[in-house]
């Protein structure tokens, strides 16, 4: 059974991540960014294309949004049963033991999971010239009126392409995201009273005017 070739824009939104990729790790390569965050990042870009191309395969087969992800966690081991005293307590002769939960020590995580990926937006602009011609390239794609019915039709697909969209500052299309809720009128700030400058005091001095009371 042949496999059906990819979405013509799934293939072009993996181009625009490649190259996006590629400027990453020229941009390492010049040492613009660090290693352990490119190690993260990357490969983040790279699952999002394949998460994409089979988001727009399941909306362009059943016609619905693909439905959310299901996480399964496993259960918790049951707590185990105290032993007797009797074995806890070591014979003579023989050196104590630690139990297994004092054996067990808390392994740190590698360097390139300890680094976290910056949150800011607009991050990436200004690493390289490449990046700024991905946002160009990724910009150009999101306004084309096939992809932009896409957006408008899956909301998994605008959720996944916002981090990728706030790291390059691309504005995704008009009316994909929900307005904003409106916010609550501020209450009037009380003004304050300010003291008169010093120069206002001289002149009133020098014109003869009563000074004004404290």
């Amino acid at each position: 059974m042949s496999k059906s070739p990819p979405h013509p824009l799934a293939v072009r939104f993996a181009d625009v991540v490649t190259f996006l990729v590629q400027s990453l790790w020229e941009a390492l390569r010049r040492g613009r960014i660090s290693g352990p965050l490119m190690c993260r990042i990357s490969p983040r870009l790279n699952r999002m294309s394949r998460r994409f191309a089979v988001l727009v395969t399941h909306l362009t087969t059943f016609g619905v949004d693909a439905p959310p992800r299901t996480y399964h966690r496993a259960p918790r081991p049951a707590p185990a049963t105290a032993p007797d005293a009797a074995q806890d307590t070591p014979a003579q002769g023989e050196p104590a033991q630690d139990s297994p939960a004092k054996r067990r020590r808390a392994l740190e995580p590698p360097l390139w999971q300890a680094v976290h990926v910056p949150r800011r937006r607009a991050w990436m602009l200004g690493i390289s010239l490449d990046i700024n011609c991905a946002n160009g390239r990724l910009q150009h794609l999101l306004h084309d009126p096939e992809f932009t019915a896409l957006l408008a039709a899956s909301p998994r697909l605008v959720a996944l392409l916002r981090p990728l969209c706030r790291m390059l500052a691309v504005a995704l299309p008009h009316g994909i995201l929900p307005p904003p809720p409106p916010r609550k009128p501020r209450a009037p700030r009380r003004r304050r009273w300010h003291p008169p400058r010093r120069a206002d005091l001289h002149f009133l001095l020098r014109m003869g005017k009563p000074l004004p009371e404290s």
